[in-house]
This record gives structure tokens, C-alpha cells and sequence, in this order.
């Protein structure tokens, strides 16, 4: 599943029938904000035919480069090292590599200016994106900014930055690695590849603004015994993956048949594994851990959420995933065995422990 995410782009056919781009959901705001700013004073930087100390220190006060900075965990001359280094093939690169930048520098640029032209349309598209799988039932109100840069240390392609206060946060991506999979493609292709990560980052922000206020999402559920934790994550994952696929693989059980199978399959196997820990205070303990870590998340409880929120989306439709969504990691589960069970539907079903528990009669919390 992670290998097709962000996959080469196919040719359309029909309309979309991806989740996301269904109509925005009434009542909410998320509001998309880029920042080119970073971006740009960058790429005149390496354009220069020669190295300028002073305005490399000068782009340090920028808040995107004070993110990569912050995030690297190196001192801030190693950034101005770096930037000195595009300039000389022989200088050793520390941690930002914008060498590859500074020699493909007519593209980055003749593609900066196509994302400035078409602003508008990108955020307006990453905000209904954003929308379109939101629940109705609590409006919410959000403001998500997205700085674009250059040469982001380690490999990620993109980092986030908490906002003052904790209230938030924001993100910085670095243009060149988020359109790695797609730099071969036309410029158009690679800006709806960007669209893609904006609405994304977007999402992500809203849903975790809604889930915060959501007393179904904030309270636990004893009814689901040592499953609470492993259904939550997976609830909670998932309808933020299913943004990272695109939109030609949808409908997922269809496009996507065996990396459905096989996500599921270890998912009912984690699944087996926290039931048996029942009576095992240890056991029980090390498999939280491991639930909880990022790359459970990136691995298993994403891929295998995406799976879900599709198949509840393709079987049952906008209004009840969005309601699936507002009734908590249960009703989640529910509306999938539910989808699961209708002929046709092509679904793999959620393994014996969880339909097990899911049966189960329910506690009062």
C-alpha cells in the first residue's frame, strides 16, 4: 500500500470517484494558506552566479528555513554551509542538499511561477478536498499554512511545525521531494500532485480540530475490551491516509485488491494478538507501545484505515461515512462490517476477534 501512495499519475477516465472529491461538507471552514516566500528568496540565491554570504543569512529569519533549521538538530551555520556548497562541487554537503537544486534551477523557478499563477485554485481545491470527508454535525473553523522551501534535511518531504501556544500547527514542504514521484510528469500533473499533499495537511489538521471537540471521539469505549486502542488508532488513521492515494485507484477493493488483503490481514493480526494479552499485564503493555508508535500509524493503521473509510464510502456513501465518523471509533468499525456484508461489495472482512468484540454487548462509559 505505502509504495502506491503518491503513485505515477494514470489517465483520468470519467468522473472522479475518489472520497475527497465530493462536494465540501456544509457548516465548516478550513482555510488553505501558501507561502512561497522561502521558495523563492532560495532559488535566487542559487541562481546568483556566485555565493552571498549575506543573503544567505538573511534567509534565515524566514520561518520556513527556521523549521528546517530547528528540525535538523544542527547548528544554523551548517545551513549557510550548505548553501555555499551548491556553489562547489568539490564542498562536502552536511544535511541540505541544494546542489540538485541550483543546477535544475530553470525548472524549480518556471514551476514556482506556474503554483504562484494557479494559488488560488490550489487552495480552493486542497480546502474543499479537506471538506468533502468532514462530518456535519459539529461545525468547525480552521487555518492551515503551508510554506513551500527548498532542501529540507533527512528524507521526509515535508515537516510540521506547532503553532505558539499549541493550538495548531503548520506545515513546511520541500517543493523538490514532494514531487520526486512525479518530476517526470508535465507541470500541470506535478501541481495537482502538490494539491494532493495541501489537502492532505489540511485534512489532517481539521479532522484532529473535530475529534478534539467530539465527545464520541474524546471519551473511551469500554464495549471494545483490549481493542479499544488498535480500532481508535486505525478509526482515527485512516480517513487522513485515504488522502495520500490518488484519485485513479478508487474504488480501493477494486484497483487495489491485494495490498486491501493484505493490510487487513495484518490488521485482524494485530487484532488476535491484543486479544490473547488478556490476563498479561506485560504482553498487554508491549503491544500498546507498539500501536502507538509513528510507524504503526504509517504502516498498519493507515493503510489498513484507508481501506475502510473507502469501503464504507463506495458501499454505504458521503452521508453515512460522514456519520460513521461522528459516531467514534465504533461506529467506524460498524459502518465497514456493515459495508462488508453487502453483496457485491468486493470487501474484505474485518477478522473474528473484531467482529467478535463488535457484537459483544455494550458498557455504559
Amino acid at each position: 500500500m505505502k509504495t502506491l501512495l503518491f503513485a505515477a499519475l494514470l489517465a483520468a477516465g470519467g468522473a472522479s470517484r475518489a472520497p475527497y472529491d465530493s462536494a465540501p461538507v456544509a457548516g465548516s471552514t478550513v482555510t488553505v494558506t501558501l507561502d512561497l516566500t522561502a521558495a523563492r528568496a532560495i532559488l535566487d540565491l542559487l541562481s546568483a552566479p556566485q555565493f552571498d554570504a549575506g543573503a544567505a543569512k538573511s534567509l534565515e529569519a524566514l520561518p520556513a528555513v527556521q523549521a528546517a533549521i530547528r528540525d535538523s538538530r544542527r547548528p544554523a551555520d551548517s545551513f549557510e554551509h550548505d548553501l555555499s556548497a551548491a556553489f562547489d562541487e568539490k564542498a562536502r554537503i552536511t544535511g541540505y542538499d541544494f546542489r540538485r537544486i541550483r543546477e535544475d534551477k530553470g525548472r524549480w523557478k518556471d514551476l514556482l511561477a506556474m503554483i504562484a499563477g494557479r494559488e488560488k485554485e490550489l487552495t480552493k481545491l486542497a480546502s474543499d478536498r479537506a471538506l468533502a470527508l468532514m462530518p456535519g454535525d459539529r461545525p468547525i473553523a480552521v487555518t492551515e499554512t503551508i510554506f513551500l522551501t527548498f532542501g529540507l534535511p533527512g528524507r521526509a518531504d515535508h515537516i510540521v511545525v506547532p503553532e505558539p501556544g499549541g493550538a495548531g500547527w503548520s506545515v513546511v514542504a520541500d517543493l523538490s521531494r514532494a514531487l520526486s514521484d512525479a518530476q517526470s510528469s508535465a507541470p500541470a500533473e506535478q501541481i495537482k500532485h502538490l494539491s494532493g499533499l495541501m489537502a492532505a495537511e489540511a485534512y489532517e489538521r481539521a479532522w484532529a480540530e473535530y475529534r478534539a471537540g467530539s465527545p464520541a471521539w474524546q471519551r473511551r469505549d469500554p464495549s471494545l475490551g483490549q481493542l479499544e486502542l488498535l480500532l481508535r488508532k486505525v478509526a482515527e488513521a485512516g480517513p487522513v491516509a485515504i488522502y495520500n492515494v490518488d484519485e485513479n485507484f478508487f474504488p480501493l477493493a477494486e484497483w487495489l485488491k491485494q495490498p486491501m488483503r493484505d493490510d487487513l490481514d495484518e490488521l485482524n493480526r494485530v487484532a488476535d494478538r491484543s486479544v490473547s494479552t488478556e490476563g498479561d499485564l506485560d504482553a498487554r503493555m508491549a503491544i500498546a507501545a507498539e500501536i502507538q508508535r509513528p510507524d504503526f500509524a504509517a504502516n498498519v493503521a493507515g493503510p489498513a484505515g484507508a481501506f475502510l473509510a473507502d469501503g464504507i464510502f463506495q458501499a454505504l456513501g458521503l452521508a453515512a461515512y460522514r456519520e460513521a465518523l461522528a459516531g467514534g471509533p465504533r461506529a467506524f468499525f460498524e459502518a465497514y462490517e456493515k459495508a462488508a456484508q453487502r453483496k457485491g461489495s468486493g470487501l474484505v472482512p474485518l477478522g473474528k476477534s473484531i467482529r467478535e468484540q463488535l457484537a459483544a454487548p455494550k458498557k455504559s462509559r
